[in-house]
């Protein structure tokens, strides 16, 4: 098996598992000592645990959650893949109560991965657009 095709099949093992609620699959694809980039709150993931409690608060906060993949490309080492969500704001997320509204928003993620695990993970959502939708207005910046 070419090794595009083997990472493809991980990181698309990652993603139907992490986003369908099962967060062991974690274990099986991620290595421990996983390096993250560009999460929510600056709070990136250092360990296999560590990604499993980002998604179980991305879960307390956001339920009834459809995700779908609009794209993946893999190239040697890398797979990168560009996505929509949408789900309810049911938690309170970033400082914000439940809205009980219905929020959509995308995104794109580059992994890296070593021996069919990934070790390096770059996630840039959309995550003004995520606010916006829970009733988060953005204050213009101001010149002085």
């Amino acid at each position: 098996m070419q090794p595009e095709t083997r990472n493809r099949e991980v990181v698309t093992r990652f993603l139907d598992g992490t986003h369908g609620g099962d967060l062991d699959v974690i274990d099986a694809t991620v290595a421990e000592g996983i390096v993250t980039h560009g999460f929510p709150g600056g709070r990136n993931p250092d360990s296999r645990e560590a990604y499993k409690q980002f998604f179980r608060e991305f879960g307390a906060a956001f339920s009834d959650m459809d995700y779908r993949t609009l794209a993946m490309l893999a190239e040697g080492d890398f797979v990168a893949a560009r996505f929509v969500v949408s789900v309810r704001h049911t938690g309170a997320y970033a400082g914000y109560p439940p809205s009980g509204r219905r929020v959509t928003f995308t995104g794109m993620v580059l992994y890296r991965l070593e021996a069919g695990h990934i070790v390096e993970t770059w996630l840039h959502l959309d995550e003004r657009a995520l606010l916006e939708q829970i009733g988060h207005t953005a204050q213009p910046a101001r010149c002085a």
